[in-house]
Formats: structure tokens, sequence, C-alpha cells
């Protein structure tokens, strides 16, 4: 096909162009989700409302869970968006606001996973590469999260090209990439430290680590300058560390080791345990759709396993897997730093069978395109069934967009598949970034809509402002999922039925949300202190974190 040679002289467009189509559905429409985006967010807008940028909290309570960098570039785009007069009726702008810097960092990801991927195989693998880990899963839904995971891939991929680019210049024939590449490698760590303390180090140590097994030699790494370097990443990251230990008294970090970090390592904290083997199963569904031609990219990584591409890449994957396998709490997220190594591995294949088509015609090849189908048909359905599949009295008839969007996608994986099937890569390599294209309109844009039963905060929000009462002080009880305080203000209060009667009755609160669950409670009090209550609307849904069906009654004080 002409149509990639031209690609090729722009890839940099290209791929950008390609995330838009990936990234922005459900960006805007997708509600705040609970419980870490809606964590993050909360934290974010209560920064702006304090004034302190440094120690983040979700209303009363420390917020220890990760360093600071995602609430300050947060803080950035939100404040921009308010500066522009983009908030909302709740008096922040909404949850997309939030997203953005999770947005632009999967591009990012994107585009240095193309430089890694050209830098090792030439421009036609790397910017196959760059799509592969593009449309992949697992990113286009951290790419509409506002939490850290898609930075700190993005940060650890500008540290590994960095890394990469040392890596190959230790052959004497070439160039000393110069101090940019060192500079480049020490920042990017710094960030990654920044975003969510050792995983970055982690991941960037363990691969030098294998690459002087590898090599068996460790003069290479003097172009990391690495005293400087630590200098540096200390400068960058010691100031707000001394800052957050003064104004806490130590506590944020030992909350952050002691009530996050050790209890990840030691068991599977918030009920987020897993078997070893958990990431390489999952790696059918999360690097879909760029794994098509897993298995030969590794059957032939294998056989250039002396290369300094394949080195690379495996000390990257392989020290790293270990470890995250290892680890007891495990979330399919985790392990996407790793995941441009299996992305650029996979593009050397696609790039190769440009000039040797019968690479996909191998019994590999299709053994391969095959369960991808397989895969393929278990998502579309999925996208159909998912407001059908939801727990009795939330569940509702798919309608035909989720049908729709489902079609489209299947069409274009088979497409995808028959291009594979009959050697034609160029036409492969398009389909397949059509295929996770509408993959993602098919999920956020096409679904979505028709599963409102889970969008429970955002309909209470639509509720009291249809009422006039967005923006009073609400007591909720029986409810208490971060998403309803970021739709309803800092100073919503969670509790018991007991507690939302009492703070009608004091007038701390001038609106009551109640769980049918804890009706008895709240009539019991509300009756006790004298309260004569009027409901002005209900929602019913799902609380998909406890797995619960809720009913929430709303209440004002008569007269009120």
């Amino acid at each position: 096909m002409y149509f990639v040679p031209r690609i090729e002289k722009r890839p940099v467009l290209a791929l950008v162009l390609l995330c838009l189509a990936l990234y922005l559905p459900g960006l805007f429409t997708l509600p705040a989700l609970d419980r870490d985006e809606a964590r993050f967010a909360q934290a974010t807008v209560q920064m702006h409302e304090s004034g302190d940028y440094m120690v983040p909290h979700f209303q009363d309570d420390l917020r220890a869970k990760k360093p600071v960098a995602i609430y300050w570039m947060q803080a950035a785009t939100s404040g921009v968006a308010s500066a522009l007069g983009l908030d909302t009726a709740s008096g922040h702008p909404g949850i997309w606001a939030f997203r953005v810097p999770s947005f632009l960092a999967a591009i990012l990801l994107s585009l240095a996973t193309w430089r890694i991927g050209s830098a090792f195989y030439g421009n036609r693998a790397g910017l196959i590469a760059g799509a592969l880990m593009a449309t992949s899963v697992v990113l286009v839904a951290e790419a509409n999260i506002a939490k850290t995971d898609a930075a700190l891939a993005a940060s650890i991929a500008l540290a590994q090209l960095a890394l990469a680019r040392i890596w190959l210049a230790r052959d004497p024939r070439r160039l000393d990439p110069g101090i940019g590449n060192a500079l480049l490698f020490w920042v990017a760590l710094a960030v990654g430290v920044l975003l969510k303390g050792p995983i970055a180090p982690m991941v960037s140590g363990l691969t030098v680590l294998g690459l002087m097994a590898a090599s068996r030699s460790i003069s290479w790494l003097a172009l990391l300058r690495p005293v400087r370097g630590v200098i540096l990443l200390l400068v960058l990251t010691l100031p707000w560390a001394v800052i957050a230990w003064t104004q806490t008294g130590g506590a944020f970090f030992g909350e952050a080791v002691g009530g996050d970090l050790l209890p990840k390592l030691a068991g599977g904290q918030e009920r987020h345990g897993a078997p070893a083997g958990y990431y390489t199963l999952l790696l059918l569904l999360t690097f879909f759709p760029a794994n098509m031609l897993l298995l030969p990219a590794l059957a032939r990584a294998w056989t250039a396993r002396q290369s300094d591409a394949v080195m690379f890449c495996a000390s990257w994957i392989i020290p790293n897997w270990i470890i995250f396998e290892a680890v007891p709490t495990k979330l399919p997220h985790y392990i996407l730093p790793v995941y441009p190594a299996f992305a650029i591995l996979v593009a050397a294949v696609m790039a190769a069978a440009f000039d040797a088509p019968d690479m996909l015609r191998s019994r590999l090849a299709r053994v391969n395109v095959v369960v991808w189908c397989v895969l393929s048909l278990v998502l579309a359905a999925a996208v159909v069934a998912l407001p059908v599949l939801l727990p009795e009295g939330t569940g509702m008839e798919p309608g035909p967009w989720p049908v729709v969007g489902a079609g489209i996608f299947v069409a274009l994986a088979v497409r995808a598949a028959s291009y594979a099937w009959r050697g034609n890569p160029s036409g492969m390599v398009l389909a397949l970034a059509a295929t996770g294209v509408a993959f993602s309109w098919a999920l956020l844009e096409f679904a979505r809509p028709r599963v409102e039963p889970l969008w429970v905060a955002e309909r209470v929000a639509a509720t009291l402002e249809r009422e006039g009462l967005l923006g009073a002080d609400v007591a909720s009880a029986g409810f208490s999922e971060p998403s309803l305080v970021f739709a309803l203000g800092t100073n919503t209060r969670l509790g018991n039925g007991t507690d939302a009667a009492l703070a009608l009755a004091s007038g701390d609160a001038d609106v009551a949300l109640v769980e049918e669950r804890e009706a008895d409670l709240f009539e019991t009090a509300a009756m006790a202190a004298g309260l004569t209550l009027e409901p002005v609307g209900s929602v019913d849904g799902l609380n998909y974190s406890r797995g619960d069906r809720v009913r929430l009654v709303i209440y004002r004080r008569s007269g009120g």
C-alpha cells in the first residue's frame, strides 16, 4: 500500500492523530471513576481550595498513597480549565480536566516507544511499535483515568529511551550520545520517583543490571554520568520530600510505606491479590490488539538473542516481569511500564514481514492469529453484554449502539486477521490500528451510555441540580464512594443514617442522601430530633466498587 510509506514520512503526526482517535472517546463523557480516580481528582481540588500544593488530602484524611507529581500535573490542567471559565456547577472543572495529564502522557508513551523502536530496528518498525503501544487496551484505559499510571509509564519510557541510546553507544564505532541523554535519563527517573516512588528506578535499574549481565561489562555505564546523575535526582526529589516530612511530622512517609507499600508486598492489598502467572495470562487481553503476532515475535527474539535490540528488550522485560509476578498485590496496569518492550519486538516482526511476507504464513503466526480472533469475539461480546450482565435490578437492554460498535470492531478485526493470514503486512498494520480505534469507541462511547446504573454520583448531582440544590452541604448515609465527594464538594459528610439526621438537625447539612439500608436509622434519629423531612428525589444504581445494588433517597428539611 502506498499509504504506508506516506505515513512513515510523518511519524509524529501519524502517531498523534492515532492517539487522538484512541483516547478522545470517554475523555469528556465518562464520569469520574471509583475509587482511585475520584480520590486523585478530589485531592487536587482540595489543593486548589486550601492553597497547599505540597501534601495531598482527601477531605480531612492525609492522602499518602502516592507522591505529589500527579497532583501538580492535575492542578496545572484543572487550573487552566478554571481560568478559562470551564468550572461546572460543582465549583471545579469536570473530570476531563484532571484526565488531561494521563491523556498527554499516553501520547508521549507512544512517541517514546517509536523512538526506542527506531533506534533498534529502523523507522518503520519504530512507527509500528508506537502504534501498537498506543492501541493496547491497558493504555487506552489509562489514558482516560486521572491517576498516576500513564504518566509513570511515560516517564519510564523516556528514561529507557535515554538508556537505549547509551546502550547502543557502548560500541566504540558509535558516537558518544552526549550529556543530553544522561540528563534525560535522570530527570525522567526523578519525575517517576515523584509520581510513584521506587517503581521507575526499579524498572530502569533492573534493565541496567540485565544489560550488565548480558554484556559482561560495566564500562559503558560511565555514559550515564552516574555520580552527577544521582546528585541531580536527589536535587529534584528531596526538596518536596523534606517539605512533606516537615509538614506532616513524617506521617506522610510512614503511611506511604507502612500503609501502602509494605501491605502490597506482604499480601493482596484491598482484595487485589493474584497468583504468579496473572500478568502472563492477562497479556492476552491487556496487550490487545498488539498481541496478534506476539508468539512469532518471541520466537524471533530468541533466535536473535545476542543482538543489541533483543538484549535490551529482554533486560527490560524479564527481571521486571519476575518482580511484578512475585508481588502478591496485582492490578492490570501495574505491568504497563514493560509493554513498550513487547511492542518493539512485535513491531520488528511486522516490519520484517514487509520484505518477507511468508513470515506471516508460518504455523506459529497463524496459531497466534486464530487465538487473536477468538479474543476479538470475546471482547465484542463483552461490549454488547456489559449492560445485561449487571446485577439483578440494575441490568439494562443493550440497545442498538453497543451492537453497532461491536459490529464495526469485529468487521475490522476480521479484516486485520485476513490481511495477516494472506501475508499482507501493510494492510495488517493499518487494519490493526483501525481495530484498536474501533474497540475504543465501541467500549467508551457506544457502550457507556447503556450502563447508566454505574454512575450513581453523577446522577445524584444531576438530581440535585434539577432541584436547585447542587452546591448545598450534603450528608450521605450508606453511600461513601469518593466520586460522590468529587461530584458534590469537599464538605460532603459521609456516615450512617444517624449521622445524616444529626447533620440536618444541626444545620451542618442542607440535604441528606440516604441509602435504603440506612433508612431506619435515619428516620429514627430524624424523629428524635423533631425534623420534618421532604423527599426530593431518588437514584437507583450499582455501587460497582462493592458489587451492591443501591437505592438512594434525597431529603431536605421541609420548607428548606
